[in-house]
């Protein structure tokens, strides 16, 4: 049985019901969904006391399934707007889930700010930590760690998210070692800020102890799923090597793409300080420390090898120091750094002033201080245009929807059996949801989206998990249904038509899958 954990920061009320897996109506990024539509209006504004954030990680998170260590993030986007969704990685998922908590909804607001929720093996509490006000990211991991153990999960915010700011995002601890922490994207940070939640602390030293219906099975064919992920090329060798950025310029031929295998080997120590290889305990891929640039030093993670890419393509900055530097300030503030990037583009390009190192580090410097130019540059590109809005040539470099591109791409997969009614595109869309139902990282796409033994071991995985017995086909509908219901709830709230949420990491896949190539 499941535990499902409501807390009202406006009232420090917390709740605890049951979540019976058995007769398992939703889950995953699915049941977040259910949750943000079954406790908000329609007509639910971003920053409204009765607004809410969901959290939930995956079905297979927190067994022996590999790459499962996602967690999704929900809540309402705005008035007139569906659902916003984050997919983030970390050590948090695993330790809830292997607490058997299935979603954790938190709605009101806190009076005091800097609230803390604190979840372990004894239930939940609200504390109040007014030293966090204002504290850079790594301070306020250090400070909760301190109080917590080492050991502690952690998502929270930086000093944007406290002040607000569109650009700012929450942070997600990894397993302890280097890194410590990656700011994800999707900029979620003001959500948190708004109800005065500073950090959610899971504390557990346990991984892959989240209950199932037969471990053993599981165990067994857990094993094939990762031989298939770990065998493919792109998931196993690309991908970790390169980065996402990388990637879809190598994938402009399609699938048949050439590679160097680059991974740096040597000490797993630095400074007596383990290093991460893997965001989450039991990642077949592992994307931390081992990107590499042409000179062959090393990225901690595809964060930094993806801001690399931006720089040097925007700005002409070829400069691994410089990337490193300054996407570790941007995280400290809690930033999204790469629409960090994006932003200081739009706005240069605005002012007519050429993007150098030391300009960059000035406009950082600006958000830091929440000066008006720091203000504008946090309202992220599509804030910044409509103060230019009559500068019709700066529209093409606001950020959109990531399916924006879908028109430029023919997809094309091989798995069309019963799904005939549907576009590849619409399938390929409800596989995505499928693997973040699931707790899948969606790095593990190339390898599972397409592959007709995979998708067998998942049925598998899902009767071994829940006891249910179901079709394969079953898991690809409800990823469907889970997209259905989100668009019918974004047109009841806007009352015209809807976008769809698909993660970013899609416009890799419709370079991969384009049947033109």
């Amino acid at each position: 049985m499941k535990k499902l954990y409501a807390i009202d920061l406006s009232n420090e009320n917390i709740s605890v019901e049951n979540y019976d897996l058995n007769s398992l109506e939703h889950y995953g990024r699915g049941l977040a969904g259910y949750l943000v539509e079954k406790n908000v209006r329609e007509n639910t504004d971003r920053f409204d006391e009765d607004n809410v954030i969901v959290m939930v990680p995956g079905l297979f998170t927190g067994t022996n399934v590999p790459s499962t260590g996602r967690i999704v993030l929900a809540t309402k986007a705005k008035r007139e707007k569906g659902l916003q969704i984050n997919n983030i990685s970390g050590a948090m998922a695993q330790k809830l889930a292997s607490l058997d908590i299935a979603a954790v909804v938190i709605k009101g607001k806190s009076r005091d700010k800097n609230a803390i929720i604190t979840i372990n093996s004894d239930g939940c509490r609200i504390s109040h930590e007014n030293d966090l006000k204002d504290l850079k990211v790594s301070n306020t991991i250090d400070y909760l760690r301190n109080i917590y153990g080492s050991n502690s999960a952690i998502v929270g915010i930086g000093p944007s998210g406290e002040a607000q700011l569109p650009l700012s995002t929450t942070f997600s601890t990894y397993p302890e070692g280097e890194p410590v922490y990656y700011c994800s994207r999707g900029c979620f940070g003001d959500i948190f800020g708004s109800k005065g939640l500073k950090a959610i602390v899971v504390q557990s030293n346990n991984y892959f102890k989240s209950s199932v219906a037969d471990k053993e099975s599981l165990r067994v064919e857990a094993k094939k799923l990762g031989k298939i992920i770990v065998g493919d090329p792109i998931c196993g060798g690309a991908l970790p090597s390169y980065g996402s950025i990388t990637l879809m310029k190598m994938l402009k031929d399609g699938r048949n793409i050439k590679f160097e295998k680059k991974e740096k080997k040597g000490a797993t120590k630095i400074l007596d300080k383990k290093i991460n290889r893997t965001c989450a305990p039991l990642c077949v891929i592992g994307c931390l420390n081992r990107h590499s640039d042409s000179h062959d030093s090393m990225f901690s993670s595809p964060a930094e090898s993806e801001a690399y890419a931006a720089l040097k393509g925007i700005f002409h900055i070829d400069d691994m120091t410089f990337t490193k530097d300054f996407n570790k300030a941007a995280f400290e503030l809690g930033l999204d750094s790469i629409e960090l990037i994006f932003a200081c583009a739009l706005y240069l390009k605005a002012e007519n002033i050429t993007g150098t190192k030391e300009i960059l580090i000035k406009l950082l410097s600006d958000v830091e201080k929440l000066n008006v130019t720091g203000r504008v540059i946090g309202s992220r590109t599509q804030g910044i245009y409509k103060l230019y809005s009559e500068r019709s040539e700066l529209l093409p470099m606001v950020s959109r929807p990531s399916t924006t591109e879908e028109k430029n791409f023919n997809v094309k997969l091989t798995m069309k059996k019963s799904f005939n009614n549907i576009s590849d595109l619409e399938l390929l869309y409800s596989k995505i949801i499928m693997l973040e139902n699931l707790g899948f990282c969606l790095f593990s796409s190339f390898a599972l989206i397409d592959n007709e033994e995979a998708l067998a071991i998942l049925k598998n995985l899902y009767y071994y998990t829940t006891g249910v017995e179901i079709e394969a086909k079953q898991l690809i509908d409800y990823g469907l249904k889970s997209l259905e219901r989100e668009l019918d709830f974004e047109r009841r709230a806007k009352g015209i038509s809807a976008q769809k949420t698909i993660p970013e990491f899609v416009k890799v896949l419709y370079r991969y899958f384009d049947g033109e190539n």
